[in-house]
């Protein structure tokens, strides 16, 4: 009994030999290589209708040479193109778009790594809509932006949130937002770290020529006007936030977060629009789509620099203050009406 005890412990070992050699022969996953690190590229969030952009892959350490990337772009310039760098335009049309990014070599499995991004058209009232713009134009010099601007009462207001790139930043760095929501800047770059006072005597800091960052007394005219009495600057100004706010869509989507507690009348088409914030001199950036924040030329102390907001959930348009190089708010400009 013993031998043939032996003669099948035998028998099974040469058989499960052969069956895991014949496996390994047919290309089992035993014989897979794995390419190592981690593939990464740049895509925004956000892109201008037909803007040309940069793609370039990297981050595979292993295997160093003989990858092959294979982007797949649907609705851009091309639907597939071969490159570790290229270029491409985006989609003309607005919309939600995919990019798939595969890279493949003959000897190891490859990696795939798809984002997304939404294309916007600021100029196209099927992407962007809901603002007034003002009856006056005004073209910056310095860039070529045009702002639309109203009289208000005794002064000039743009209707629209500064966008010179020249100091600040836009939102989480995305270029495309800032024919939407401007930029955000600190208030030493938006004042030149100029504290002023007086109707329309405010520090010209990033305005173009002619124009200023708006004092106390300038946002207490605006307030005035809208209230339709006086107000005071260090007031919570009631009820003046939903009358300043504009029911924007961008992509068919409103730009606000929806609350009933602010309607966003947009009496005067001033057209808030909640650009958000940023702080710690640009590291982070936080409340889009909830808050908007515009600077005073006024500074609360040596630290702080004044500006007023506007919540989604509240009517009113209170003040409130922050440290003048770390906080970024939006800027309006404005001059004495001319």
């Amino acid at each position: 009994m013993r031998k043939y005890s032996v003669f099948f412990t035998s028998l099974l070992l040469i058989t499960v030999f052969a069956f895991t050699s014949c496996k390994k022969d047919k290309g089992g996953t035993d014989d897979t290589q794995y390419m190592t690190g981690t593939l990464t590229y740049t895509l925004p969030g956000f892109l201008t209708a037909s803007q040309e952009i940069e793609l370039s892959a990297s981050g595979i350490t292993e295997p160093e040479s003989g990858l092959v990337y294979k982007w797949t772009t649907t609705g851009f310039s091309a639907d597939s193109i071969i490159g570790q760098n290229v270029t491409i335009t985006a989609p003309a049309a607005h919309g939600d778009y995919q990019i798939i990014l595969i890279v493949s070599h003959p000897d190891y499995a490859s990696k795939t790594l798809t984002k997304n991004t939404i294309v916007i058209n600021p100029v196209n009232p099927e992407s962007f809509s809901g603002v007034i713009d003002g009856p006056g134009s005004f073209t910056d010099v310095r860039d070529g932006k045009i702002y639309k601007y109203k009289k208000i009462d005794k002064l000039d207001w743009f209707t629209s949130n500064l966008k010179w790139r020249g100091a600040g930043k836009p939102y989480n760095n995305e270029a495309a937002l800032t024919d939407i929501y401007g930029v955000l800047y600190t208030w030493n770059e938006a004042t030149g770290g100029v504290s002023s006072s007086g109707l329309g005597n405010g520090p010209r800091g990033v305005c173009p020529q002619g124009w200023s960052i708006p004092t106390r007394q300038d946002w207490e005219n605006l307030g005035s006007a809208i209230n339709g009495s006086p107000v005071n600057f260090d007031g919570d100004w009631k009820g003046l936030g939903q009358k300043l706010s504009a029911n924007a869509l961008l992509n068919g989507i409103g730009v606000w977060k929806f609350s009933p507690n602010n309607l966003k009348e947009n009496i005067l088409g001033w057209n808030a629009l909640p650009g958000g914030s940023s702080s710690n001199n640009f590291k982070s950036y936080s409340n889009i789509n909830q808050f908007g924040f515009w600077w005073s030329s006024s500074e609360r102390d040596s630290k702080n620099g004044e500006y007023r907001l506007v919540h989604f959930d509240m009517a009113d348009f209170p003040y409130n203050f922050a440290d003048k190089g770390f906080f970024g708010a939006s800027v309006r400009c404005v001059r004495i009406a001319q």
